[in-house]
């Protein structure tokens, strides 16, 4: 147990005890003894001891806490035993001479209350040094989260039917020590996918799809720390790279960040096959720290049939080293190698233009992904950020092209715009393109850019709404026309 947290637990029972102490509960504690009436009498703001008191602590500058009772004509002599006791402990070694007298009368007066106190805080801290040797007992806490959305898209030719959807989560968080976690999520959603409607990915949502009204069990994993500054995740559902390797935008929740999917996160290195796996996490320094894991698709775990299994499954497997210059500056560098397998090809995630996800079709494809972030808190209420993401691409099967893809974005964040909690936003991207092919016709004649914008506000602790827009300029539809989606996200969170 912290000594700050001690010192409150020690202040705060003591206090209680001096207020709610009745005579005649002192006199049952002291047995046969008779207590003399005068010890019996509230302090008087007029009587010389509340006057010795509060000069003397003025003099030597010690909290007596009388001063919180001014607005009393008296208060009573436990009140008064904690604030001399208080000073007492403060300026006992440099009392002078001329004051020593008053100090030594106050104490032999009030002597049967300050040994009241000495035995309470000798039983207390016995209670602590006993609580501190006990072990942390598993305990678990439930965290509900229910998301409803109401979206749109529109074009200059055609719009979509406005829709509403939703998506709840369960999370039960398990500890066995302290030091660890055990979560397990049951999730249920049933959004619609807008890129269905608009022909392009580009315009997905940054939560949408369904569970066909069932139930799913969302997450399986376990955090613990087996050594100092060390920190290991294992998995066998709902496992990503972004949970392994470590996300600097402020964007990147699913039900309180981006409206898009684009705008959560790098998808070069931060998105790719996931659901089973392990990760490792080592902090060097207050400065430095650096991250590696394996991941593949949880489907394939139980699945021995050829080319399917641990081995022959779509993975993942990252490399990260964050660093942190200044308290309000992180820098992060990752590397990501991926291999998806024949008809399981989806390189960015689902973001970007469809080309960049299968630029060789349904062929096995490796990729090596680099990626680069950065996010700056240049004040209070401003931060700046984004990231860089480089992808070469090779083809597994059917041939061996090669395949450039780049993305990236700029974030502008607002922390507290307006009210404490609130975030305004701001991302200004292009989503993953090829700007490179062997094959030249595959190469994105148009660099799409994303522009989206988006105000969270917290009603209370459990209610935000983030009423949002994001434009899509250059989407690969087959009349190229600017798309714009609008989004209202109610979150309720218990």
């Amino acid at each position: 147990m912290k000594p700050l947290f001690k010192k409150i637990v020690q202040s705060g029972i003591l206090i209680c005890a001096c207020f709610f102490q009745s005579s005649e509960s002192l006199a049952n504690d002291q047995g046969s003894e008779i207590t003399i009436v005068y010890q019996l009498k509230d302090i008087q703001t007029t009587d010389w001891q509340y006057q010795a008191l509060d000069s003397l602590a003025e003099t030597y500058n010690c909290t007596s806490r009388l001063q919180n009772n001014n607005h009393n004509s008296s208060i009573t002599r436990y009140e008064f035993a904690l604030g001399l006791h208080n000073c007492l402990k403060q300026i006992e070694n440099s009392i002078s001479s001329p004051d020593l007298i008053t100090w030594e009368r106050l104490q032999q007066d009030f002597a049967p209350e300050l040994a009241q106190l000495k035995d309470k805080i000798d039983a207390i801290e016995a209670t602590i040094t006993g609580l501190e040797s006990r072990q942390f007992a598993p305990t678990s806490t439930l965290n509900g989260q229910v998301l409803f959305i109401l979206a749109d898209s529109f074009e200059a030719e055609d719009k979509s039917e406005t829709f509403l959807g939703y998506r709840s989560r369960l999370d039960f968080n398990t500890s066995f020590s302290g030091q660890d976690r055990l979560e397990v999520r049951l999730e249920s959603r049933k959004i619609g996918r807008l890129d269905r409607a608009t022909g392009t990915l580009l315009t997905r949502l940054a939560v949408d799809g369904g569970t066909d009204n069932r139930v799913e069990l969302g997450e399986l994993s376990y955090i613990f720390s087996p050594l100092n500054n060390t920190q290991v995740l294992l998995g066998t559902i709902g496992v990503g790279l972004n949970d392994i390797g470590e996300v600097l935008s402020p964007f990147s929740s699913s039900g309180s960040g981006a409206i898009s999917r684009f705008g959560r996160r790098d998808p070069a290195t931060l998105r790719g096959s996931g659901g089973a796996g392990f990760g490792i996490k080592y902090r060097f320094s207050e400065k430095i720290s650096a991250s590696a894991g394996y991941v593949i698709d949880s489907r394939d775990i139980a699945n021995p049939k050829a080319g399917n299994g641990i081995f022959g499954s779509s993975a993942s497997a990252i490399a990260q080293i964050v660093v942190e210059p200044e308290e309000e500056l992180a820098l992060a560098l990752t590397y990501t190698h991926i291999y998806q397998k024949t008809d399981d090809v989806n390189l960015m995630g689902s973001t970007g233009l469809k080309d960049s996800n299968e630029p060789f079709g349904d062929n096995a494809t490796t990729a090596h992904n680099l990626g680069l972030q950065l996010n700056w808190e240049v004040s209070s209420g401003f931060e700046i950020g984004g990231w860089f993401g480089y992808t070469q691409a090779l083809q597994q099967r059917g041939g061996d092209d090669r395949a450039t893809i780049l993305n990236g974005a700029l974030t502008l964040a607002f922390p507290d715009l307006g009210r404490e909690n609130n975030l305004g936003g701001i991302i200004v991207g292009v989503p993953p393109a090829i700007a490179n092919h062997d094959n030249s016709s595959l190469i994105a004649e148009k660099t799409p850019l994303h522009i989206e914008a988006l105000y969270r506000i917290e009603i209370n602790d459990y209610i935000r709404v983030t009423p949002g827009i994001f434009t899509i300029i250059n989407p690969d539809t087959k009349n190229g026309n600017t798309i714009w989606v609008g989004t209202v996200r109610t979150e309720f969170r218990f």
